[in-house]
């Protein structure tokens, strides 16, 4: 048997031809294919879709949150009692993250005698089967149902990976719930450009009788939630937020931050609840009721709560989504934000957690940003939510951690490094760009009391808040369109630089404060004083990012 890092390196391998498979096969009977050829490999691998079948499994799509979902029910099943497995993507750290047994990622042990097993029985019987074999995630899945089953777990966290309909985990016949988090436009080149398309293929995971469960989203999305849950003849819910009220009732702070959390652990409460009901052999009669509007659409409200349910909401852990790590003279905020609206709910929450933690300090606080970002979005979208945080430091990087060791784990032969590289200059010049025309708020003109001006200075950046811009600036009042020269509360003045690699972006960003990157060599032509008492580093745009980040600054993550 090779070792463990022999077996993510075969995995990797498994990477190469899963760029294609994204933009080729582009018929309905192409991509339907996908999931039965999941369903071939696990009958190769000793597993028919009848033992699937004895698994109860919740399964759970989204554009974001569904991961944060699952941790949630996973918890809170957890903390029941109940034997948990957790299948979830992308992994943060090593890839062993992807699969869970109890909430914790299975040992790198396990991972190497479970990939070897599936593996030499798949290369077995590649040639009697036209030659197959399966990519990265295909493989992933059919390790972790096999891991699964061998652990007889009672209940099974299922993450899409992408989209729904078409997704390899969607060859679940029979699961006993369904949730759908909140949706917005991602992966748009696979999924479809409008949110209504993409709607579609989240709903593909919605089984015949097997209750759904939304969060409240747009119209639009809610009208194609409707359409599927009646085609296919499923019973839907709606499943209200967690209000302050509540959380104040049940003293209870959620385990993972972020205003989004309340829609997420509101999901997972109720997809738990309809497990607990199946399990006990309660039927909801009233949830066969067929209805014909959105608004008819049955609410889900928070309710009591047991003390169990509180326990397993609170100490659900979920790294690298809205996650604080605190060490000497620095502070990293990680948050894999990579949609519009993540990024936005990310620029909230970090400046509400740095702004306290600021409070808190004495002397100079600095603020760094390491960004990166993959896929098809929108640089100018992405970065523009980011010019208000107030950075002194940017740094533009690629997900690549050292430029001198590779970790097997965290190989991606997706995209090029000279690609990557690339996408960096771009990023920091449509940063620049956005510093050299940004829009002043809450700024006070010196002629009215009106506060909507335009700030027409290059060198101030974006927060007009805690520092003071000593320039004299123009600025326009848009309520009386009148111009005036007027001193203006500024930003610090931002620098910012593109490094080869995730060490050399932290070793500047920490202003030489993280120990892991003390033998990384830094020249920049950026560079300026060291004068500061603490950094604060946000980490996004990215969730391989932020994992990258998470193995240099916290190696035993996953010990």
């Amino acid at each position: 048997m090779g070792s463990y890092e022999a077996a993510v390196a075969t995995l990797n391998s498994m990477q190469t031809v899963a760029t294609a498979s994204l933009t080729t096969g582009s018929t309905k009977e192409d991509k339907k294919a996908k999931v039965s050829r999941v369903v071939n490999f696990l009958q190769r691998v000793g597993l028919s879709v009848d033992d699937i079948d004895n698994l109860s499994v919740i399964h759970v799509a989204g554009t974001k949150g569904k991961g944060s979902t699952c941790a949630y029910a996973e918890s809170i099943l957890r903390h029941h009692g109940f034997k948990t497995g957790f299948y979830s993507s992308p992994h943060l750290v090593e890839a062993r993250e992807r699969i869970r047994i109890n909430g914790r990622p299975i040992t790198k042990e396990v991972f190497t005698s479970c990939f070897w097993d599936v593996y030499t029985k798949l290369l077995n019987t590649k040639d009697e089967n036209e030659g197959t074999m399966p990519l990265y995630f295909s493989f992933m899945t059919v390790m972790a149902f096999t891991l699964f089953m061998k652990e007889k777990v009672d209940v099974v966290l299922l993450e899409v990976g992408m989209g729904g309909e078409y997704d390899y985990t969607n060859f679940v016949r029979t699961p006993v719930a369904c949730g759908i988090s909140s949706l917005g436009l991602d992966h748009t080149a696979q999924l479809g450009h409008t949110l209504e398309e993409i709607t579609w293929h989240k709903a593909g995971i919605f089984k015949k009788g097997a209750p759904a469960v939304t969060v409240p989203q747009e119209e639009s999305a809610m009208q194609v939630i409707l359409q599927r849950a009646q085609d296919i003849q499923c019973p839907l819910y709606v499943a209200e937020p967690l209000t302050q009220e509540d959380l104040r009732i049940h003293n209870l702070t959620l385990g993972i931050s972020g205003d989004q959390q309340v829609y997420n652990a509101a999901l997972a409460l109720h997809l738990c609840r309809l497990w607990f009901r199946k399990r006990e052999g309660r039927e909801d009669k009233a949830s066969q009721l067929c209805v014909n509007t959105v608004a008819a659409i049955p609410r889900l409200h928070t309710g009591e709560l047991t003390q169990k349910v509180v326990t397993g909401l609170s100490q659900c852990y979920w790294p690298g989504r809205a996650q604080t790590l605190r060490k000497t003279g620095v502070t990293y905020y990680l948050d894999g934000a990579h949609t519009t609206e993540s990024m936005q709910q990310c620029v909230r929450w970090f400046m509400q957690a740095a702004n306290e933690e600021a409070k808190q300090i004495t002397g100079r606080v600095s603020r760094s940003l390491v960004f990166n970002m993959t896929g098809d979005r929108s640089a100018s979208t992405m970065l523009q939510y980011l010019t208000l945080c107030g950075f002194h430091r940017a740094a533009f990087c690629p997900n690549i951690p050292s430029s001198a060791k590779i970790i097997p784990d965290q190989v991606n032969f997706k995209v090029s490094k000279t690609a990557m590289l690339e996408n960096c200059v771009s990023y920091r010049k449509v940063w620049e760009d956005l510093l050299s025309t940004l829009i002043a708020k809450d700024v006070k003109h010196s002629l009215c009391d009106s506060t909507k001006i335009i700030h027409t200075c290059p060198a101030c950046p974006p927060d007009f808040s805690h520092h003071t811009c000593t320039c004299t600036c123009t600025c326009t009042c848009l309520h009386h369109k009148q111009s005036s020269p007027v001193q203006v509360s500024g930003g610090p003045r931002c620098v910012s630089a593109t490094f080869p690699c995730i060490s050399t972006a932290l070793k500047w960003t920490s202003h030489d404060r993280e120990p892991s990157c003390c033998d990384v060599s830094v020249q920049n032509e950026a560079e300026v004083a060291n004068n500061v008492d603490h950094v604060q580093v946000l980490v996004t745009g990215s969730l391989i990012l932020v994992g990258d980040v998470l193995g240099i600054i916290y190696p035993t993550l996953n010990d």
